[in-house]
């Protein structure tokens, strides 16, 4: 990703500074000057939060960073203590200007687009897809999180607190999550995670929401269809039968009432025999459910019973076991001293004890007929639940059916009309109570069949899952075993330990980097017992400094030659960082002779923000050209960042 800062406007209180950048940039000078604060301060624009140093504290008010994301220009503007930016940039001939979060989204900033936080605008404005990695990767469901800009700047900016304080957060103990971000933006720039990988999680997990949601519908559905009564096709069918040949009976009375005029009974007198009968059946239904509850609350009892009585047998076993070897000299109740017993006898009730001692069951025997009785008291248990669930519903339906009784029976009391006609109205009010009936249990009929459908949408999906499943694996393990790009970072790796003339390592040496941590080890290739270099066992500071910057720049190399995502900025604060410049110039000398050449070669689009404490000037035989700044405290010459400000010296006076 093609990034190229152009200037850095700062606004303190009494000054606006302009920093203009090119291609390599080197700000150097004297500590205190500020020279790690324009590094700082650029972060800040791109999100990050920071650290204000005491002239900052005093003076700082905002900072605008102006950038070119792919040939696009893009100006961030950033108060002092503001969690947002403004951004202002192109559209076409559209300008326009948003104020968006730096690091945390709050919904959608800009309207018709995907973007809610800075890093997703840049992506935007280098007509990039957000990288996706993988979210939960010890868990059989993973899903997809986005990558942020910040997660790959931690690979642009090294910074001067951290640069041999860690190594990338690839080997922290304690932040999991930090260190694995990290190590998901080195598979990423690895291609680890390519468009192939990310496109079929993406699908695994379209998938996987499609067949939970189908199940909860059918698990849904069918609990409705058993607190109906209604749990199968079949059930339904039946009570659809029949309500339709009880219509067909209604009718059939109803136009015989019609043709008799009078000849048979008033309407009333029959729903009073309804309601007899109906009346009848809910006190028998009432009577039956009693009966099953008493059952159940006996079954139940019997069965607490059979658990007590197997803790009962388990410690009287016990304590026949124990008491059977003590020897008894005195009473275990009152503890009077026993009376001499006859040989034979025993010692505390003095009865003769038997020469064929009762054979007591196991208890593993009494366990396991235990086991099987409580076993088939709860399946007797389960079934009367049912049974009474079954009975409630009935009962329920015939209220139901009776209070409607009643109430006909009320209006037919209130409008007394001719036999006849009473009882062909009652009848065809029968049949068309019968006919909704039925009616209601038609649409009943398709909801089993929609039950079936979503299970078969279920299990259709799961078969989808899991071939996606085995293909994501498959592709998995193929972009993992592909090293050839990781074979390249070790390569790049070494070539640049050995050109800056890393202690103690020559071009014989091996780097070796592994696919999971991504931490990279350094050994001699041919030595039979040898020590491992890496960054976690070296005792020096300085030396952390140059392994963790040569580092860096393998990495951008490789990102130049595959051509990943990476923003082609590289800001090194203080690379020499503990090491001198007159006892180890050879070093010093040997790491910026590399980093120019890098620049002037396969980094020629890379942008360079160095900062240490020294310059070292471009060998002649380097075709490149840097824009320097000295920057040293209290100098009108080489005035620092806030140019007024001065240093006090200990008695506290200004220079």
């Amino acid at each position: 990703m093609r990034v190229n800062l152009k200037f850095l406007e700062l606004h303190f209180r009494k000054s606006v500074e302009r920093i203009e950048f090119d291609h390599v940039n080197f700000f150097w000078g004297k500590i205190g000057a500020g020279k790690s604060s324009i590094a700082r301060l650029i972060d800040y624009c791109l999100g990050a939060d920071i650290n204000l140093t005491p002239a900052l504290q005093l003076e700082f008010v905002q900072a605008v960073l102006s950038l070119e994301v792919e040939g696009r220009r893009l100006t961030i503007y950033r108060e002092r203590g503001s969690s947002n930016v403004v951004a202002t940039w192109k559209e076409g001939e559209e300008s326009l200007e948003v104020l968006i979060p730096a690091r945390k989204a709050e919904g959608i900033a800009v309207p018709g687009t995907m973007i809610e936080v800075l890093s997703d605008l840049v992506f935007h404005l280098a007509d990039l897809p957000a990288p996706m990695v993988r979210k939960g990767r010890r868990t059989a469901e993973p899903s997809m999180v986005r990558l942020s800009l910040r997660d790959l700047l931690r690979f642009c900016y090294i910074d001067q607190d951290e640069i041999d304080s860690d190594f990338f957060r690839l080997d922290m103990e304690g932040d999991w999550v930090r260190r694995a971000k990290s190590v998901d933006a080195m598979r990423f720039i690895l291609g680890y995670h390519q468009d192939q990988v990310a496109a079929l999680e993406g699908d695994l997990q379209a998938i996987h929401e499609q067949k939970m949601g189908a199940r909860a519908a059918a698990e849904a559905l069918k609990k409705v269809l058993e607190e109906s009564g209604f749990s199968n096709p079949a059930e339904i069918d039946a009570r659809i039968e029949m309500l339709s040949a009880q219509r067909d009976r209604v009718r059939e009375s109803a136009a015989t009432a019609r043709q008799q005029r009078g000849g048979g009974g008033h309407a009333v007198d029959a729903l009073r025999e309804s309601g007899r009968s109906l009346s009848n059946d809910a006190q028998g239904l009432e009577d039956m459910l009693q009966a099953v509850q008493q059952r159940g609350e006996d079954t139940e009892r019997h069965l607490n019973e059979l658990r007590m009585l197997s803790v009962r047998f388990s410690r009287t076993k016990s304590a026949r076991s124990l008491l059977a070897a003590v020897d008894f000299s005195e009473c275990p109740r009152c503890t009077l001293t026993l009376p001499v017993r006859a040989e034979g006898h025993c010692p505390v009730c003095g009865q003769a004890e038997s020469e064929h001692p009762h054979n007591h069951m196991s208890n593993e025997v009494v366990e396991a007929d235990l086991k099987v009785r409580l076993s088939e008291l709860q399946e007797t248990l389960q079934g009367l639940k049912q049974q009474e669930k079954r009975i409630a519903r009935q009962l329920e339906r015939t209220k139901i059916e009776k209070a409607l009784v009643d109430q006909s029976l009320n209006e037919r009391m209130r409008d007394y009309d001719s036999a006849f006609l009473s009882q062909a109205i009652e009848f065809e009010r029968q049949a068309t109570v019968l006919e909704q009936q039925v009616g209601s249990l038609i649409s009943y009929r398709k909801l089993p069949e929609r039950l079936a459908e979503f299970l078969e949408t279920a299990d259709a999906l799961q078969g989808q899952e899991s071939e996606l499943r085995a293909k994501l694996v498959r592709e998995r393990e193929k972009a993992f075993k592909d090293r050839s790009n990781l074979e390249d970072l070790e390569r790049l790796f070494l070539d640049c330990l050995v050109r800056s003339s890393f202690p103690g390592l020559n071009a014989s040496y091996k780097v070796t980097i592994d696919p999971k941590t991504l931490v990279p080890e350094v050994a001699p290739t041919d030595a039979a017992d040898f020590a491992v270099t890496s960054f976690a066992n070296m005792g020096s500071g300085g030396m952390k400094s140059i392994f963790k910057a040569c580092y860096a720049l393998a990495i951008h190399r490789l990102a130049t030659k595959t051509g990943a995502a990476l923003p082609t900025l590289l800001m090194l604060d203080s690379a020499m960082k503990n090491v001198s410049e007159r006892e180890n110039r050879e070093l010093f000398q040997a790491f910026y002779s590399m980093v120019y050449e890098l620049a002037a070669d396969e980094l020629k689009d890379t942008q360079f923000i160095l900062i240490d404490k020294e310059l070292f000037a471009v060998p002649e035989e380097t075709n490149i050209t840097i824009r320097s700044r000295h920057m040293a405290p209290g100098s009108r010459e080489d005035p620092p960042l806030v140019p007024y400000y001065e240093v006090p010296d200990a008695d506290g006076s200004a220079p």
